[in-house]
């Protein structure tokens, strides 16, 4: 019996022994221990089962940590708050926006923005031109740019623990950004010695591959206000190796401005206000 008794306490010693928690740290170390307390800021623990007798207890931060193991087999995740999806979950995470000053140059532009997950969000835009007041008395436009973007938002420089965006969609951003522009223009160019305008008509093309940089700001989870500038490369279908080729060249293609063949440097520059969606 007596037996008996050593060997089922040396068994329960070995498992005791075996039943050790895991910490997985985010440089991928792990540290065997017992756990002894989980905290908002902190994480407890011993090493072995003679520290618990014989040595300090060890505290590790959360913020390094990036899961626990348990005895049990229990999983215990640890996110970054600024990248935990879960702690936005209040805030709307779509938007449709308006080109504020769009309806002065002859067209309406539009843009829906979807977070993909904290710091990163989706941009689609579609401008329908010939809608708006026509302030350039000698062209008339008919058609539609279409334009996608992946914004990354900004990241602190230094931020403590548990500090996250104070809204999903908000802050400082940079936006690579596709653009297509596709129309029907009419121009109408005056001549000397009485011969009157003559309408010229002409289907222009011209795209973009922009780099903006901006910043959007939410108000009470409902409105919004994004300002942006972009510089990139961009292209048309249109010729200028004459004089006369010049002087019916076409920069403004309602979604960007655009440079020559010799020149193809693409600018844009935006005002949109929005409304946030669920």
């Amino acid at each position: 019996m007596k037996k008996i008794c050593v060997t089922l306490l040396a068994t329960l010693c070995v498992t005791l022994s075996l039943a050790q928690d895991k910490i997985h740290k985010r440089d991928k170390t792990v540290i065997n221990c017992i756990v002894t307390e989980i905290g908002i800021e902190e994480i407890k623990y011993y090493l072995s089962e003679d520290e618990m007798r014989n040595s300090p207890i060890i505290s590790i931060a959360v913020n390094e940590v990036s899961k626990i193991v348990l005895s049990s087999g229990r999983e215990i995740e640890f996110k970054d708050p600024l990248n935990d999806p879960s702690l936005y979950t209040e805030n709307r995470q779509r938007a449709i926006k308006m080109h504020f000053l769009s309806p002065l140059t002859e067209h309406l532009g539009l843009a829906y923005e979807k977070s993909i997950k904290p710091g990163r969000s989706f941009e689609a835009e579609l401008g329908i031109i010939g809608l708006g007041f026509n302030t350039d008395d000698v062209n008339k436009s008919a058609g539609f740019y279409a334009s996608s973007g992946y914004k990354f938002i900004r990241t602190p420089d230094f931020y403590t623990s548990r500090m996250k965006y104070a809204h999903v969609l908000k802050g400082s951003y940079i936006k690579p950004q596709l653009l297509l522009s596709i129309y029907h223009n009419e121009h109408e160019e005056d001549f000397f010695f009485g011969s009157g305008p003559e309408k010229i008509e002409r289907d222009i093309i011209a795209g973009a591959f922009l780099l903006n940089f901006g910043k959007q700001i939410v108000y009470d989870n409902v409105f919004l206000i994004d300002y942006s500038v972009g510089i990139g490369y961009g292209f048309s279908n249109q010729d200028n190796d004459t004089d006369r080729d010049i002087d019916r060249f076409r920069s403004f293609h309602y979604g960007f401005v655009a440079g020559d063949n010799e020149i193809p440097i693409a600018i844009n520059a935006r005002l949109k206000i929005g409304l946030l969606l669920r």
